[in-house]
């Protein structure tokens, strides 16, 4: 996740806050062209995986984790790489079902030059 990793470490001190949510693994199973990872089968399960993910990646975008029942990802898409900016009255200001840290980044140079102004 290096873009995304690079837009948090462009945007923290400008008071952004970034998460990451880890929901299921989009190719539980498919062991023959990634990671022969199972299905969730516990909370305690997927907390392992997230963690596993996080120092792989060296990950230093704060990573949630989704409940067992997908709580978060029922709630706003199923993607597995949705981006959701949330402004300061927390209205969806963007939203995609892919992230493209290009289109993040100008949507939160433009969120700050708005509140700047």
């Amino acid at each position: 996740m290096p873009g995304i990793e690079n837009a948090y470490e462009k945007y923290r001190s400008k008071d952004v806050e970034f998460f990451v949510v880890y929901s299921k693994e989009p190719h539980a199973e498919e062991g023959r062209y990634f990671k022969n990872f199972k299905q969730h089968t516990s909370y305690e399960h997927k907390k392992e995986y997230a963690c596993q993910l996080v120092k792989e990646h060296d990950m230093k975008v704060p990573v949630l984790i989704d409940d067992l029942d997908e709580a978060v990802v029922m709630a706003f898409g199923r993607m597995p790489n949705m981006t959701f900016v949330v402004d300061k009255e927390g209205k969806i200001a963007y939203k995609a079902d892919w992230a493209e840290t290009d289109r993040l980044e100008e949507v939160l140079d433009e969120l700050l030059a708005e509140q700047n102004a």
